[in-house]
C-alpha cells in the first residue's frame, strides 16, 4: 500500500508544480501583451503629434498686392509638419462671412511628399479646411500666370447652412521644391471668376527670402516675368465611348422599322 500512495503523492506535486508554472508563465505573458499593447498606444500618439501642424511663425514671406482683396482683414501664419513640410498661409477675409474672401498656402514639401489627389485633402493637411464641409463640382480652369499653371475647380463650402461659392485652386509649377494652393471665394454669392483669380494670383510678391533655397531661387525668378493673367474652361477631357454604347440612339442612328431582329 505503501508504493502507490507515495507514487499518487509524487503525482499530485508534479500537477501542482506544473499548474503553478503555468499560472506564472500565464500571467507574465498578460504583462507583456500589456506593456505591447501601451508601447504601440504610446507609438500612436507620439506619430500624431508629428503630423499635427505646428506654428512656427506669424510672418509668411509672401503677400497678395490685388486691389481685388483691398479692404479684407488680413490674417497669416506658417507652420510644420513632418508630413507635409513647411506651409506659409495668408488669408484676406474669412471663410464664414457672406464677403469675399482668399486664402492662400505657399508650400515647401519634403522630398519624399506627395500631393494629395484632391483639393480639399491639401487644405485640409494645413488646417484650412478642417471641420468644413466643402463640395467640389464638375467645372474646371486652367490658369495662367507669370510663376507657371494653375488648376482651378468650382467648389461649394457649406457657411452655416449657407453654401458660399468658391474656386479652389492648385499650382502646376515646374519646381518640386514649391507649390501654391487655396481658394477664392465671391461675397456676392455668384460664382467667382477664374479671369479675376489668375489674375490674383499674379500679385503675389515676396516680402523676405523663403526658407527653401530652392523655392525662393524659384519664385523670384517667377516675379521678374511679365503677368498672363488668364483662364480657360477646361474643355471635356473623358472617354465618351462607353456613354454612347449606353445612351439611346438618335434618331440618324435609329434602325429601319423594316428591320427585324
Amino acid at each position: 500500500m505503501r508504493g502507490p500512495g507515495r507514487f499518487e503523492s509524487i503525482a499530485a506535486s508534479d500537477v501542482g508544480s506544473a499548474i503553478s508554472v503555468a499560472g506564472i508563465a500565464i500571467r507574465y505573458g498578460f504583462y507583456a501583451v500589456g506593456a505591447l499593447v501601451l508601447g504601440l498606444i504610446g507609438m500612436t500618439i507620439l506619430s500624431l503629434q508629428k503630423v499635427v501642424p505646428t506654428v512656427v511663425d506669424t510672418a509668411p514671406s509672401f503677400r497678395i498686392a490685388s486691389d481685388a482683396l483691398a479692404g479684407l482683414p488680413v490674417s497669416g501664419h506658417v507652420v510644420s509638419s513632418s508630413v507635409f513640410g513647411r506651409a506659409e498661409v495668408r488669408q484676406y477675409g474669412t471663410l464664414h462671412n457672406r464677403t469675399t474672401d482668399f486664402a492662400i498656402v505657399m508650400v515647401m514639401p519634403p522630398a519624399t511628399f506627395t500631393m494629395g489627389t484632391q483639393f480639399a485633402q491639401d487644405l485640409r493637411e494645413v488646417n484650412l479646411l478642417r471641420n468644413t464641409r466643402a463640395i467640389m463640382l464638375s467645372i474646371n480652369y486652367d490658369l495662367e500666370t507669370r510663376f507657371g499653371e494653375f488648376r482651378a475647380t468650382e467648389m461649394q463650402v457649406d457657411t452655416d447652412g449657407r453654401l458660399k461659392q468658391c474656386l479652389a485652386f492648385r499650382s502646376r509649377l515646374d519646381s518640386a521644391a514649391v507649390y501654391l494652393t487655396g481658394w477664392f471665394c465671391d461675397g456676392t454669392g455668384s460664382k467667382p471668376s477664374a479671369n479675376t483669380l489668375a489674375c490674383i494670383l499674379d500679385k503675389l510678391v515676396l516680402d523676405k527670402d523663403i526658407a527653401s533655397a530652392e523655392a525662393n531661387a524659384f519664385m523670384r525668378d517667377r516675379i521678374a516675368r511679365t503677368a498672363r493673367c488668364r483662364a480657360d474652361t477646361v474643355s471635356q477631357t473623358t472617354d465618351t465611348g462607353y456613354r454612347r454604347s449606353v445612351s439611346p440612339p438618335s434618331r440618324w442612328t435609329q434602325p429601319s422599322a423594316t428591320r427585324r431582329y
